[in-house]
């Protein structure tokens, strides 16, 4: 129950005076439907209307603030004409400048004679000072109420700053004081002020501040990282006490599977399995994260976990997002379980009417869990590309499978720090840096589309060698709005220039049956170049792939350039990745490139994929599981993530039912930025 200090923050937003509810549904889909989410609607930028200069004074390109007297009015002759009025002061004279505006109008707010307040933007035009559509125009006697430091906040349709504004205010006069949850030394060493006069801080501002990063705005994200956090840290110490299933380390199946292995097993892998093993081993619920570059063997890592579950009597469950990721992981699995004697199914909506949900180990899609099936005797379930499930998500799985089983998660998608951070904090995290010892680096290089007929001539080798392709294309369709290359056109042009049944496509429009139909043709030999959308991003693993081109490579994140590269380099021949570019590059574009052309390390590729995109762009798309901040900027604030994560750390070591008065000032702040998951779980013992 939300604490009653809060229920005018949790006002509907109707409840202000002058909204009405087609304005509410406005504001609604911009910020939210209650006071605090206007509150913490944070201006995009401010603009500085302390230059009150005299006319004489006045400089190109600038925000000024005068107090002119209206000399004339100039109408517009026709249409493309402006209406301009004549206006001085002491020191000289400058125009206001109307386009398409009614005289009427124009006379009434600005009769001859009168002394007006204009506030706007400074050109030239014929060498005389002119201010076009001033932002603001007001009698002499209010002055005070264009407001010298103007905040610009982002709209929707329907909306204007000044409205917000006006709506914010509205807000801010009926919030109260809130108890303090941040320290006082704390305060006293940031500078912070505060939450109250932070808030009317951030709305009504004295100063700019460089990158807008005011005392009373850090207080404010550290607020929101510090809720954030101690959400995070207040779960992950209820799940260290929840008692989980005792998953001994017996060795009957693990040590057989270490004589099945064709292969080393790299050092991260080891200790990723005994991290993993320990874990199960604990009476303690596991939560894990398992992060590996593409290729660094993961799937072998989490078939140790599976083993140890079976040799407990406890079946295992693995779940992958696409059918073609979980087909992957069966197959690689299944050629393991009959050589141990095991059982193995395949549950998608594909194989439906096959389910068998008795086999010692079960995989499948999202399907696993939408099925009215209750699991039974499940000690561990392994969830693969796990970047779509935040904490909320992860809570909701637990109650599926059952709090005392084991949770494994796994990703190819190395996590920069400041991300890992603002997400995975309730899972302890076990990382591959190392590839396996046989597995060469893949040699990338950049081409201009100019040169495709030779890459194609290049191609004819290749394929004479038994080697096989994957051409990347962004589109499946040619598009009249965008100028990329589609997988038909190519695949138009390819079979021109190659034998038809050596090139075939495949993209996400297709029935599963026709996916299915195709990656068997090439997985035989039979295609030997695949031409494919990004749906081969994940779940594609054939050896003798040797070849990625992705066409339009400067339109490719890094990340997903590193993450269709890795569908290649999986057999014992030397693989290449072909970024095929369409000039000029930018030079985004161009450092893009040039990272992929230098490394191989998904690491590094993530952490640079970060600094370039900013965390904004990788929160909304990729890391789909990392949360959005009202506030916050990790590109601003890590610093603060930081501070926050290490307070949050401390108030759990110290109150980690938060009984204290400060506790019960933290448990306000949780449910401010609606993160009460922390309260229920707090309630639940």
């Amino acid at each position: 129950m939300r604490p009653k200090i809060l229920y005018s923050l949790f006002s509907n937003i109707i409840s202000i005076k002058g909204i009405g509810p087609k304005y509410a549904k406005l504001i609604e889909r911009l910020c939210g439907k209650y006071l605090v989410d206007l509150i913490f609607h944070k201006p995009a930028a401010y603009i500085d209307r302390r230059n009150n200069p005299k006319i004489c004074d006045l400089k190109n390109d600038t925000i000024a603030t005068l107090i002119v007297k209206i000399d004339s009015h100039t109408p517009a002759f026709n249409k493309r004409m402006p209406y301009r009025i004549t206006c001085s002061d002491e020191s000289g004279q400058i125009s206001i400048v109307y386009f398409n505006m009614r005289g009427p109008y124009i006379k009434k707010i600005l009769p001859i004679g009168s002394k007006r307040v204009i506030s706007g933007k400074i050109e030239t035009y014929k060498d005389s000072f002119q201010m076009t559509h001033p932002h603001h125009i007001a009698d002499i006697k209010e002055f005070d109420k264009i407001k010298s430091i103007e905040c610009i906040y982002p709209l929707t349709a329907g909306l204007t700053s000044r409205s917000i504004q006006k709506a914010i205010n509205s807000s801010l006069e009926i919030t109260d004081e809130l108890p303090e949850w941040i320290p006082e030394s704390v305060l006293k060493n940031n500078k912070w002020i505060s939450w109250s006069k932070s808030v009317r801080k951030l709305h009504n501002p004295d100063k700019i501040y460089e990158n807008h990063s005011s005392p009373h705005l850090e207080r404010l994200v550290f607020d929101e990282l510090l809720s954030h956090q101690l959400t995070i840290r207040l779960i992950k110490n209820k799940i260290n006490k929840i008692k989980g299933n005792k998953l001994e380390q017996k060795g009957i199946l693990t040590e057989k599977l270490k004589t099945l292995l064709d292969f080393k097993l790299t050092n991260d892998q080891i200790k990723s399995i005994d991290e993993i093993s320990d874990d199960l081993n604990s009476e303690n619920k596991m939560l894990r994260l398992l992060q590996g570059d593409v290729g660094s063997g993961k799937t072998i890592v989490a078939l140790f976990s599976i083993l140890q579950s079976i040799e407990n009597s406890k079946r295992s469950v693995l779940m992958a997002p696409t059918e073609l990721l979980a087909e992957q992981h069966f197959n690689t699995i299944n050629m393991y379980a009959n050589e141990l004697g095991l059982s193995c199914s395949l549950i998608t909506s594909s194989t439906r009417k096959n389910h068998n949900f008795d086999s010692d180990i079960l995989i499948g899609t999202h399907a696993l869990f939408q099925e009215s099936v209750e699991f039974v005797d499940i000690g561990i379930v392994v969830i693969d590309e796990q970047h779509k499930f935040g904490v909320h998500q992860r809570i909701l799985l637990s109650e599926k499978v059952g709090n005392e089983c084991d949770i494994l998660l796994m990703t190819a998608t190395p996590i920069p720090r400041t991300l890992e951070l603002a997400s995975y904090g309730d899972m302890d995290i076990s990382k591959i840096h190392e590839k396996p010892k046989n597995r060469k680096n893949i040699i990338t290089k950049s081409v201009n589309i100019n040169k495709v007929e030779d890459l194609k001539l290049a191609l004819r080798k290749k394929i004479k060698n038994n080697e096989k392709i994957y051409w990347v294309c962004p589109l499946v369709d040619d598009s009249e709005k965008l100028a990329l290359q589609s997988v038909n056109s190519r695949l138009s042009d390819l079979r021109n220039y190659f034998n038809e049944g050596e090139v075939d496509m495949v993209h996400g429009q297709m029935s599963q049956d026709q996916k299915n139909k195709i990656m068997e043709n090439f997985s035989s030999g039979n295609t030997k170049i695949l031409i494919a959308t990004s749906v081969i991003e994940v779940g594609i693993d054939d050896p003798d792939a040797t070849v990625m081109i992705i066409e339009n490579a400067e339109r490719y994140g890094l990340s997903q350039l590193h993450q269709l590269r890795g569908r290649v380099g999986r057999g014992k021949n030397q693989s290449s990745c072909i970024l095929l570019f369409y000039g000029p590059l930018s030079e985004t574009a161009k450092r893009r490139i040039t990272i992929m052309k230098e490394t191989n390390d998904g690491f590094k590729i993530a952490e640079e994929d970060l600094d370039i995109r900013g965390s904004g762009e990788i929160l909304g798309s990729r890391q789909s599981g990392v949360p959005e901040f009202k506030l916050s900027n990790l590109d601003i604030h890590k610093h603060l993530l930081e501070m926050a994560r290490e307070e949050a750390l401390n108030i759990v070591n110290t109150d980690p039912t938060l009984k204290t008065d400060r506790g019960k000032a933290l448990k306000i702040l949780l449910h401010l930025f609606k993160n009460e998951v922390a309260i229920d779980y707090l309630k639940s013992g």
